[in-house]
């Protein structure tokens, strides 16, 4: 089943409805309930389980479940969605509602979300050099006070190690006990940290080496390699990718975040 461009699913039915199946059971169509394999043919296209007598479709318990249109609008939304496409445009394209493509883009960040969250749990711990800094997140709204005390922005915590991956969190502040055991929790020990001067910060040669860059003295780079550069790209990229989805409610912002 690889190999599929989203086009040929989208012009068609059959192949959108083949595709997800053998994406969901992988050829073993088992009871999502218990997990039992004898099962019976319902008339309404369900099947039953022999064993719990649990009654299921093709996309019972999945995101897919949660879709009420044709497989083939759904593979071309996907699509649509993986480029970009915003949803007040998606719907010249699609014979749905805006509120239903939203709603169906709120379905996609979540299981991206979900998904993100499981690939954090089996994440070896972060190590070698590592950098770490905070940013925040939202449009600076009209008489409203800037910087870290303003209102209606976002908090977020960001882990990057050089060359490898950096990890997110929305945080609620940034204080030393907020601070310091997501960064226990998620990278190595003994490892080389790179930080700004933010007093959070100050204990962090006590489980590995630590490097301070003094923003305060507006030093940005010290020795070539001493440097913040790569989690504030991050953050630049993110901010600039987050712009076109503006007004982002603060209950759905860590789903735009993993996406």
């Amino acid at each position: 089943m690889r190999g599929i461009h989203p086009i040929k699913l989208a012009g068609s039915v059959t192949k959108s409805w083949t595709y997800f199946r053998h994406a969901r059971w992988k050829g073993r169509r088992q009871c999502p309930r218990c997990g039992y394999r004898l099962l019976y043919y319902l008339r309404d296209e369900r099947f039953g389980c022999k064993r719990c007598r649990y009654k299921f479709g093709e996309f019972t318990r999945t995101y897919l479940g949660e879709f009420y249109f044709s497989l083939d609008t759904l593979t071309h939304l996907l699509y649509l969605y993986a480029l970009g496409v915003p949803a007040y445009r998606i719907r010249f394209y699609v014979p749905l509602s805006l509120a239903t493509i939203e709603r169906s883009f709120r379905i996609f960040r979540q299981s991206i979300y979900d998904e993100s969250l499981q690939k954090l749990k089996e994440l070896k711990k972060l190590s070698g050099e590592i950098e770490i800094d905070e940013a925040l997140f939202g449009g600076h709204r009209k008489g409203s006070k800037r910087g870290w005390g303003a209102e209606g922005k976002t908090l977020v915590f960001g882990i990057y190690q050089r060359n490898g991956k950096v990890i997110t969190f929305p945080v609620s502040d940034r204080k030393h006990d907020t601070l310091i055991p997501l960064i226990k929790l998620h990278t190595k020990k003994g490892s080389l940290y790179y930080t700004d001067d933010h007093t959070a910060y100050a204990t962090l040669d006590l489980i590995g080496k630590h490097q301070i860059i003094a923003h305060g003295m507006e030093e940005y780079v010290r020795e070539n390699t001493t440097h913040i550069n790569g989690i504030e790209g991050f953050w630049s990229y993110a901010k600039t990718w987050l712009y076109h989805y503006r007004d982002v409610p603060r209950q759905y912002f860590h789903l735009y975040l993993k996406k």
